[in-house]
């Protein structure tokens, strides 16, 4: 028998201050308190704890304390996360790690921010296209492009509007 009463049948992705993404984890949402079972977890105030929720959206929050417990009889060792939601204020003061590709165009990809991505995206395509490159390179980064916008965690920031632009 599970000493938590239900099995850990959800998961959770945890954000980093420095931006950098630990997880997933198996963990059980119970109200006001996230349960980890993991030991190795890598978590501590500050992080901001990411769920895919059944409509697809992320809903995050932000871990305002986590404990750790070692095992005790039955129950494994784990942590206990006490979290508030994230909120449009949080948004604005978190600090920003920001990406800039300088070309013909400029890209920049902020936390949240997706400033003329998707322009930004079709004008590389463009500008592989017209590259000297072979056709085989040109497909192969047109290909490596695809994969990049498609990827879990780019769409997860980009909206999945993104990656389905690029295809």
């Amino acid at each position: 028998m599970n000493p938590f009463g239900v099995f850990p049948n959800e998961s959770t992705r945890v954000e980093k201050k420095n931006g950098s993404i630990a997880g997933p984890y198996k963990a059980i949402f119970a109200g006001d308190t996230i349960i980890i079972p993991d030991a190795q977890a890598d978590i501590e105030e500050g992080d901001v704890l990411i769920r895919k929720l059944p409509n697809g959206r992320d809903e995050r929050s932000i871990v305002t304390g986590a404990t750790f417990y070692q095992k005790i009889r039955s129950i494994p060792p784990h942590f206990q996360i006490k979290f508030k939601k994230w909120s449009e204020k949080d948004m604005q003061q978190k600090p920003s790690h920001n990406i800039t590709i300088n070309s013909a165009q400029s890209v920049q990809i902020g936390d949240y921010n997706t400033q003329n991505i998707i322009n930004s995206i079709q004008a590389l395509k463009n500008q592989i296209e017209a590259s000297p490159g072979t056709i085989e390179q040109k497909e192969e980064a047109k290909s490596l492009l695809s994969k990049f916008m498609s990827h879990p965690l780019v769409t997860s920031i980009l909206g999945a509007s993104a990656g389905a632009f690029i295809s």
